[in-house]
């Protein structure tokens, strides 16, 4: 439990579940329109088929698209399982880093960090583009919660972010390496440059030991999206965020119990 008070705990995971169902339909809806050209501060919800404006009994996380069976009030088209699956994994992600980190900086680090992840898995999927946007975004959120918690926690700024730094050097800049290389024997693209910066900004939140194994436990997804979706190009995007996820609950003690190992 993150509370020594059963029933305070209940309410503020509760809680995180409704902010991360709610953060997940918001992400959908910026994703969908950034792919399609449209302002997200401009103009309402409306069905992607027939541009009908939604009301609000139908923007209902989940909800809606449970009670309309799938399908829009309006036209009857089909509405893409993507929005509730992604609310979900949106909700369940916000309450296990509520589980894992309590009301802390470090929370907020991570649920910011999560809405990222998904939001340029979405365009990943979508469009096979991860928008630079999220990786400034990225690294910004890892920046303000050093910087914060140097601030409020007295934690050693500069180690941290030495730290960082390596991590992000170690797992972008050798992952680049690679690919350029593979690139060369190849004769075209192996990996795109969203996913290095990714990976880099993965690297610049997990150091690079964590790192690693992130790295590991991505191209182990991503073979697997690969066998499921019998594809010879898959957005890998989506497998990095994936990957990030687990290592963001069992990175560090994935390592101290492999350190162990060699002692």
């Amino acid at each position: 439990m993150v509370f020594a008070n059963p029933l305070f705990t209940a309410y503020v995971l509760a809680l995180a579940g409704l902010c991360g169902l709610v953060m997940g339909s918001f992400i959908n809806c910026w994703a969908w329109r950034l792919v399609h050209g449209e302002s997200i501060v401009r103009g309402r919800s409306h069905c992607t088929s027939c541009g009908h404006e939604l009301a609000v009994c139908d923007l209902v996380p989940v909800f809606s698209w449970l009670v309309s069976r799938g399908k829009c009030r309006y036209c009857g088209e089909r509405v893409s399982e993507r929005y509730p699956i992604s609310e979900v994994v949106c909700s369940l992600a916000f309450i296990a880093i509520v589980a894992r980190f309590g009301i802390t900086l470090e929370a907020l680090q991570m649920l910011a960090f999560a809405g990222i992840l998904l939001f340029l898995s979405l365009t990943d999927l979508d469009d096979r583009i991860i928008p630079n946007g999220c990786i400034v975004a990225a690294f910004a959120v890892r920046l303000l919660y050093l910087f914060a918690s140097w601030a409020i926690e007295g934690i050693d700024i500069g180690a941290a972010l030495v730290e960082s730094l390596v991590g992000a050097l170690v797992l972008g800049g050798g992952v680049l390496a690679v690919s350029l290389a593979a690139d060369r024997v190849l004769g075209r693209e192996s990996m795109g440059g969203g996913d290095v910066k990714l990976l880099a900004a993965a690297g610049f939140y997990f150091g690079w030991q964590q790192g690693l194994l992130l790295l590991i436990i991505a191209c182990l997804f991503g073979l697997v999206a690969g066998a499921v979706r019998r594809e010879r190009v898959i957005p890998f995007g989506p497998s990095i965020a994936a990957a990030c996820l687990v290592t963001m609950f069992a990175g560090a003690p994935v390592i101290t119990w492999y350190a162990s190992l060699l002692l």
